[in-house]
Formats: C-alpha cells, structure tokens, sequence
C-alpha cells in the first residue's frame, strides 16, 4: 500500500493525501475522513513524517517531488533521504500533481511544519518566478538551473540540457537520420524540455536541417504512446525519434511496435535520463544518462552547508552521457 494506491482508492489527488498524512489543516474533514477510511481499511501505517517534523522539524528537510509517476526521481528520492540521514536529518517526502504549484505548495507547509529546508524535485521555473520570495529557508531545485533566478536562499543542481539536446541532434543525425520527430512536454517553457528543443534546433539550424515536428505529451506511458501515434502520422518520412525522458521513449517503442514497425531498423528512438527500466526493455533504449549519485550528493550537500553554514546559495550544473542501445540504428 503507498501513497498513489490510498490516492486511487479515496478518489482524491496525491498531493491531498499527502497533506493529510502531514496533517495540513486544509483538507475538510470530510475528505481526511475518507482517506483515513481507507487507511483503516486497509491497515495502513504512516511513515510518521507529520509526526517528527512537528517533535523536531529543526532536523527535517521537505523533500517536493513535481508527480507521483516519474521513475526518473524514484531512485533520486532514495538517495536523497540516505545522504540525509547521513547528515543527521530526517525527509519528509512530499508528491504533488504535475500541474500543482510546487512554490506555493511548499509556503504552505513551510508555514504549519517549520523545516530546516526544502529541496525541490522538479518543479516549473514559472512558479519560482512568480512566488519564491515568500519562501525564507534554504531550498535546493534539483534538476533544474536556477542561477538565473538570483534567490539568495536557493540553490539548484541541474543538468545542461541544452548541451543534451545539442549532443542528441548530434547523435541523431551523425546515424544518418535527417527526419527526426520529438516527444515531450512543453517545448516553450525555460525547464528542460525547453532547453532541450532548443539545443537540438540550434544544431539543426548549423547543419541546415528543418525544424523538427513535435508532438506534447506527459511524462507517462499512455501519454507517449498516444504522442507517438499522433507524431508518426504527422512527420511524414520519419525515421527517428527524440523522446524527452526514457518514460516517454518506452511508451513510444511500444506505440511503434503495435503499429507494425521495427525498432530500429524503420524508426530509431533516443531517451534522455538514464532509469533502470531502460536498460529492461526490448530493445535496451539508447539514452542520455543523468549522474543520479552526483545530483543526489550534491543536493543534500549544499542544502545541508546551507542550513548548518548559512552558506550563500550555490549553482552546478552536470552533464548527461550517452549510453547506447539497441533502440537506436544507422541508417
């Protein structure tokens, strides 16, 4: 039983269920009385978070996770609470919908927990924009930059993901590929899957190549594999793929095989993240791999240096490696 199970079963969002075992005052009785209807039912045993943080939220770090889904922060949130506890602190693991406004989020329970800090997995640098000053206590953004932000209380650890579209492009067409398609979220936004759109365009323009068709899609399985249907119908002649996250390049492998066609020998598909399920599938996905341990490190690190130094905020930024895979052919 986890948190998303008591989420379907109550007919309520992760993140209420998530504030209701933080005991937020927001929730109505009646839906805290439903979720705890089925916690009974089903001999459910919070985690204690609510509980410690109000005994000692000196020593506890909110840890925000931006959906409930995303393998990609699976093993990040592991990691994150290990090197914590390292560090004498306890996480209080956060999940909030994709389209929730993780800032605002976070002032609220900022404001009922009183933590040391918060680190942030994932998250739209819109609501940063917007609301990040309401916020006092040292927050670390994981996997995102925001240098250019300029919060004194925030740090961030990220990847270029420029540089990651960039070296897909570069990898795509050095295969040989010059009609490629891309899968993922809001190519407009300044988060990655904006960055990484751009940094492909721009190696796209050096070499004279069109722009690529794009198809939106969630970071989910069901969402990809209906984006891949759409995108294949649309980019006429296609023969490769980019796909934002590996999520995505499972969903669109499965969408290409049902309808026929090989992978890769008819359409290539290249991932970005580097999860475990890539290296599982069939064909093994060729990807971009993040430095998990490093991001993981990093972030507990500089929070910690943060919140025990009062260390001024602080920016690094990683670099994806390619990783082969059979997903990913010469033409």
């Amino acid at each position: 039983m986890t948190i998303k199970d008591i989420a379907r079963l109550s007919g309520c969002g992760v993140s209420t269920v998530s504030r209701a075992l933080n005991g937020s005052r927001e929730i109505s009785e009646q839906t805290r009385e439903r979720i705890n209807e089925v916690i009974r039912q089903y001999n459910y045993t919070p985690n204690g978070n609510a509980r410690r943080m109000r005994q000692s939220s000196a020593k506890t770090i909110l840890l925000i996770v931006n959906g409930s889904s995303n393998l990609f922060f699976s093993p990040l949130i592991e990691q994150i609470q290990m090197m914590a506890a390292t560090s004498g602190f306890q996480v209080a693991v956060n999940y909030i919908d994709e389209q929730e406004d993780e800032v605002q989020f976070a002032v609220r329970l900022c404001a009922e927990q009183k933590p040391a800090g918060v680190i942030f997995l994932g998250g739209d640098m819109r609501n940063f924009q917007k609301s990040f000053a309401q916020l006092t206590v040292p927050c670390v953004l994981s996997t995102a930059n925001a240098e250019e932000l300029g919060f004194g209380n925030l740090s961030s650890v990220s990847i270029d993901d420029s540089d990651g579209g960039r070296a897909a492009a570069q990898q795509l067409f050095d295969q040989g590929h010059s009609r490629v398609g891309i899968l993922g979220g809001d190519l407009s936004s300044i988060g990655p899957s904006g960055l990484r759109y751009g940094g492909f365009c721009s190696v796209c323009t050096e070499r004279g190549m069109p722009v690529p068709e794009s198809e939106l899609c969630a970071y989910t399985f069901s969402s990809a594999y209906e984006a891949a249907v759409a995108l294949f119908h649309k980019c006429k002649g296609m023969t490769a793929v980019f796909a934002m996250s590996d999520i995505i390049a499972v969903g669109a492998v499965r969408a290409f095989l049902d309808m026929g066609k090989r992978v890769p020998e008819d359409i290539s598909v290249l991932g970005f993240d580097g999860i475990e399920l890539a290296e599982y599938s069939n064909p093994r996905i060729a990807t971009f791999a993040q430095p998990l341990h490093q991001i993981s490190s990093l972030s507990v690190r500089m929070l910690v240096n943060m919140i025990e130094n009062d260390a001024e905020a602080s920016h690094v930024t990683l670099r994806a490696q390619f990783r082969s895979g059979g997903s990913l052919g010469r033409i």
